[in-house]
């Protein structure tokens, strides 16, 4: 409502405000989308980490760590521990009331209440809201909860880390990736880096860690490079990996121009009643774009309307 003021203002921009910070992070999920990239595909976001720099050099730290990690250059850590974190984040293993679910509880209760659409919630979104996960660093056991993410020796990251630190004269082998594993993240938890929010159960168990919200550095691209994944992509070109060009322009410019532009769906899922609703606005002009099933096709008036633009 646009005319409210005072408190009533303050919790509709505080519900607003809610629902674009679970976007964000859920933005964050790794996808191969084609046609929505994230802006980190898009390259107009890069995600940086406090202190990652400070924990790498601090040669204290890794006296006494497996022998790959006390003799790596301060670089080769920083590269193994940005992509242990960027794996966790592309998870959703982040410490965030956004991406908690008695956080979300109240998320949806401020949507409903304040936020008409598309601004809200959708009402079909909110029984499967994306929930933060718990990072595990070793192989999936059967009974294992559901949010866990998994980080063995065989993982694609053990295989990056092996990759990276082993050398002809001081090789890493699979039985010992876990233990560098474990001592990355204990020397992440020292710098604030990860948390440890999940305990082990038992003496076979690991502890569970989730990367806080706070030791994120969200950082404006140009649009230039999509973001690198050394783990699934060893070998990135020397001028970085190209950006769709199309979704660049789109995120940066054409978006602004379409502001105010809505659309609605026309299917047999939409009740009768609604639908007849979404016809009229269409038909008087309200509603700019409608995208329908054959439920439109079949000898529904639309006043003026004589071109149809139509797929498969």
């Amino acid at each position: 409502d646009p005319t409210v003021r005072f408190a009533a203002r303050e919790d509709t921009d505080r519900a607003l405000r809610e629902v674009i910070a679970y976007r964000l992070y859920t933005d964050l999920r790794r996808g191969w989308r084609v046609t929505a990239p994230n802006l980190e595909q898009a390259g107009l976001l890069r995600i940086d980490y406090r202190s990652l720099t400070d924990v790498c050099t601090a040669d204290d730290l890794w006296v006494g760590t497996h022998p790959v990690l006390a003799s790596a250059t301060p670089a080769e850590r920083e590269a193994v521990a940005r992509a242990l974190l960027d794996f966790m984040r592309r998870e959703l293993a982040v410490k965030v009331d956004y991406l908690d679910a008695g956080a979300q509880e109240q998320l949806v209760q401020r949507s409903n209440q304040h936020l008409l659409p598309p601004w809200g919630l959708d009402e079909n979104e909110q029984d499967k809201l994306e929930r933060g996960t718990v990072l595990k660093p070793r192989s999936r056991r059967p009974r294992d909860d559901h949010r866990f993410v998994h980080l063995s020796p065989l993982s694609n990251f053990g295989r990056f880390l092996r990759r990276t630190l082993s050398t002809p004269n001081l090789p890493l082998p699979v039985s010992e990736t876990g233990q560098v594993v474990a001592e990355l993240l204990a020397n992440l938890r020292t710098g604030g880096l990860v948390a440890v929010t999940d305990e082990a159960v038992d003496a076979e168990d690991v502890d569970g860690y989730q990367l806080p919200a706070a030791a994120l550095i969200w950082r404006a691209g140009d649009g230039t490079a999509a973001a690198h994944d050394p783990i699934r992509v060893p070998n990135a070109p020397d001028d970085g990996l190209r950006t769709n060009a199309f979704f660049v322009e789109f995120y940066q410019h054409v978006a602004a121009e379409l502001r105010g532009l809505h659309a609605r769906e026309h299917t047999a899922q939409v009740p009768n009643e609604e639908r007849q609703k979404r016809e009229d606005a269409f038909r008087e002009n309200r509603l700019p774009l409608l995208f329908c099933s054959p439920t439109m096709e079949l000898g529904i008036d639309i006043a003026d309307l004589n071109i149809v633009g139509m797929r498969n």
